[in-house]
């Protein structure tokens, strides 16, 4: 065994011969010690040959070895902590309980080693039950204390459990806990994704050392935060990190600076990359294969692809990964000949491309909106024997589903499995995220099912994506059902609930979850206020908008956006007080964009102001010259006001400019299909188009001798009345209604529609009527917002009605 592990000093040709030799003789001592019975009758024989396989790479043998044996009182003390410590080390947690658990009902007492063994057994395997027996017998037997390997294992049992409370009150008791106890659990919080508690935990043991028995940070505590930092997207936390670190004297390595280099690839922060770029050399660091890699890759996420080449072609020690990380780099700048050429140069170089260098190429051609490129290069890299992974298929539904491709997104995830491949944790979240956006509420709930039949459910960044995916495929019930079970909520997740809560009109909720979370502890960012806003924009809460907006800054230290401005206009001009939106654009710091101009064209088109809404169309035409909606809602204003000419005019120059009317389109489900139903024919008429429009006369005949009347302003032309009557029916959500009416007849269940643009009054109004009629209930999600009809009621109580031409 000594011979094995190479512990004599000696040249390196003696030491290859005596390996040689102990490899020879091993198996016959092996062989020799159970035929004579020693192996399975004699305890300490037993121990020393499962160490020999152990270091001969039969580690599985020798812990079979330890478990067999003549007659149940054969083993002593010494060989039933063997066996334990064995089977933790192999991963074997349910073997390793199980063994501690049974020599501590035959009454052996069990060592430190077999304590901290299985104290990690117990952690890693979730037994929280077991673990707290094992911390109570450590106590009784005076192990905590007295071995240095137990208050680690100790603190990390109870990190495991995610209760860093526990584990940082075992270190701070334990006198022996050490540093290296202390990177125990902050490493496994980093590996849990607590990155908020082992910035704590480092943080601690900064603050306290001099003060108190906590382990001064080593430069390994650092590195270990900033791995996290880099892992889990808290790149600004990392700078913080790097600085805590100098001032406690200690010097960065190649480590430090290639997680910091990470972080600063992640965010962008191009000038922070130069930064440490400067301060590794300055430093006297030479870069290897690790640290190069990192600042290619970093100069090339950050779109600096020139620099990412100079760094290539000047390190000395390139290895597969620096070469992937410069293709990638290309590939998703777009420059896909220059990427193929790097892959032609690697070959050249004998560097075969591994499926990592086709994933960045993949990657590339998906996220550029050319899913059928990257479609085709995953299945000739499949014929020529590289088998895709699960990151192959998972860039390529990403890709679709950052082009707006959603429907894509679940072809893809359809041939995945057909190809055998199981999903990850990041294809679930990219596969919800294209559920929130076409609203596919059935096909969210079978992805939520997969995530609890494969315990992603627990993580925070899933349920964040579940509560995204529920609110916004209209089931608001679901998404605060999520939102409740969720542990240790982050501001990401409660701006989740809250942009939800934003879109379903709850603005009085969306207050109230605002101060929970401020109560908590979490600080708002721009994107919480921006939900907040549109909350209160929802239900024309203006005071409430006012008091939000103006304390934004200087009680929350968020300094307002274009964004923040333009849903203040927007609830200013929708509920009548158009001069001062108006005045509030003028005010604004920085040139108004065209989120604001848009926002007040929209409240002039509600309250016929045309002045003001030429003016505001002035500054669109300038500004978005490509956008048909302000050309269309211009006409509409002008129809509204008999002034034809101008609206001819309007039009003569959308066909100068080439401007393209946006199509209208409406959708719902039925079954597993989903029915589209196009403004203009842009797509074959649907099949059933006669039952569709049969039932849709029986409903108008009906609601009509209840008081409907056709609102025909809704119409922008210069048609008879009953023309415009005729066009109303050919409403796009009126069709998706009525056809979701007859399908779901049977079931009574809700009729879900998406609407890529607003609602207009008529089709608000027929719905109400309908969803009374037929006592149903009807949910409709517009450019803007959701609406719930519910016995001739809708959710927004009819404050958002507004113009626009279908």
């Amino acid at each position: 065994g000594d011979l094995l592990h190479g512990e004599a000093e000696k040249s390196p040709e003696a030491e290859r011969t005596d390996i040689a030799a102990a490899r020879r003789l091993a198996p016959q001592l092996h062989s020799l010690a159970v035929r004579a019975g020693h192996a399975t009758r004699e305890p300490h024989v037993a121990c020393a040959l499962a160490d020999l396989l152990e270091r001969l790479g039969r580690g599985a043998s020798g812990r079979r070895l330890l478990a067999e044996g003549d007659g149940e009182d054969w083993k002593d003390a010494v060989l039933w902590n063997k066996q334990v410590a064995m089977l933790a080390e192999a991963g074997d947690w349910d073997g390793a309980i199980g063994a501690f658990r049974e020599m501590r009902a035959r009454g052996v007492a069990a060592d430190g080693y077999a304590c901290a063994r299985a104290l990690h057994a117990c952690g890693r395997a979730g037994r929280r039950r077991e673990g707290r027996a094992v911390h109570a017998h450590a106590l009784r037997a005076g192990l905590v204390d007295a071995h240095p390997l137990v208050p680690g294992f100790l603190a990390g049992m109870y990190a495991e459990g995610a209760d860093v409370a526990a584990a940082t009150t075992v270190l701070l008791r334990t006198t022996g806990a050490g540093v290296v106890a202390w990177n125990a659990v902050i490493a496994c919080c980093v590996r849990l994704g607590l990155v908020d508690d082992a910035l704590e935990l480092a943080g601690r043991m900064a603050r306290d050392a001099e003060t108190s028995a906590v382990a001064e940070p080593t430069l390994a505590t650092w590195n270990t935060v900033l791995s996290g930092c880099a892992r889990h997207g808290r790149d600004r936390e990392a700078l913080a990190v790097v600085g805590r670190m100098l001032e406690q004297g200690l010097s960065p390595d190649a480590a430090t600076v290639s997680s910091l280099l990470k972080s600063v690839a992640n965010s962008g922060f191009l000038g922070h990359g130069t930064e440490v770029h400067g301060f590794f050399l300055r430093h006297g660091l030479a870069p290897d294969a690790y640290t190069g890699t990192a600042l290619v890759d970093m100069y090339a996420k950050c779109g600096r692809l020139d620099l990412a080449q100079r760094v290539f072609d000047g390190l000395e020690h390139r290895n597969l990964a620096t070469w992937n990380s410069l293709v990638a780099g290309h590939a998703n700048a777009g420059q896909f000949d220059r990427a193929l050429e790097l892959v032609e140069t690697m070959k050249r170089h004998r560097l075969d491309p591994n499926v990592t260098t086709w994933n960045g190429l993949i990657t590339g051609y998906a996220m550029n909106g050319l899913s059928s490129q990257a479609m085709l290069l995953l299945r000739q890299i499949k014929a020529a024997g590289v088998a895709p992974n699960v990151v192959s298929w998972t860039s390529l539904i990403s890709g679709s589903c950052h082009s707006g491709d959603y429907q894509g997104s679940f072809t893809f995830f359809s041939e995945m499995q057909q190809d055998g491949v199981q999903p990850s944790l990041v294809t679930m979240l990219v596969l919800l995220r294209a559920c929130a956006g076409l609203a596919l509420l059935n096909k969210g709930k079978e992805l939520h099912c997969f995530a609890l039949r494969r315990a992603y459910d627990g993580e925070v960044v899933v349920s964040t994506a579940l509560v995204d995916m529920y609110a916004k495929a209209g089931s608001l019930t679901s998404a605060k059902r999520v939102f409740g079970r969720v542990q240790g909520k982050n501001l990401v997740c409660c701006n989740a609930m809250l942009t939800g809560l934003a879109v379903h009109g709850q603005a009085h909720e969306a207050a109230a979850l605002f101060h929970d979370m401020w109560r908590s502890g979490l600080k708002p960012d721009g994107i919480t206020f921006t939900a907040l806003l549109t909350a209160c924009r929802s239900m024309g809460l203006v005071t409430e908008a006012w008091e939000y907006f103006d304390n934004m800054e200087a009680k929350y230290g968020v300094a307002p956006t274009a964004e923040h401005h333009a849903c203040m206009v927007d609830l200013l001009a929708r509920r009548g007080y158009l001069d001062e939106a108006m005045a509030f654009i003028e005010r604004s710091p920085g040139e108004p964009g065209a989120s604001s101009w848009g926002a007040l064209l929209t409240g002039c088109a509600i309250h016929g102001n045309l002045d003001l809404a030429e003016s505001a169309a002035r500054h669109l035409f300038r500004l978005e010259p490509h956008n048909s909606a302000n050309y269309l809602a211009m006409m509409s204003l002008y129809e509204q006001h008999r002034m034809f000419d101008e609206a001819e005019s309007l039009k003569y120059a959308m066909k100068a400019r080439g401007v393209d009317a946006r199509p209208g389109w409406s959708w719902t489900q039925a079954g597993r299909s989903v029915h589209v139903f196009e403004v203009d024919g842009g797509s074959p008429p649907h099949p059933e188009t006669p039952e569709i429009y049969g039932e849709m006369s029986r409903l108008v005949s009906q609601i009509r001798m209840v008081g409907y009347v056709p609102d025909t302003g809704c119409i922008a032309y210069d048609v008879p009345e009953e023309e415009k009557e005729r066009l109303l029916l050919c409403h796009t959500e009126k069709l998706a209604v009525v056809y979701g009416l007859i399908r779901s007849d049977k079931s009574r269940a809700p009729v879900r529609v998406v609407k890529n643009t607003r609602m207009c009054r008529d089709c608000h109004e027929v719905i109400k009527h309908v969803s009374a009629l037929c006592g149903r209930q009807i949910i409709l999600r517009d450019a803007s917002r959701f609406h719930h009809f519910v016995d001739g009621k809708c959710s927004c109580d009819d404050y958002w009605l507004h113009s626009r031409v279908n």
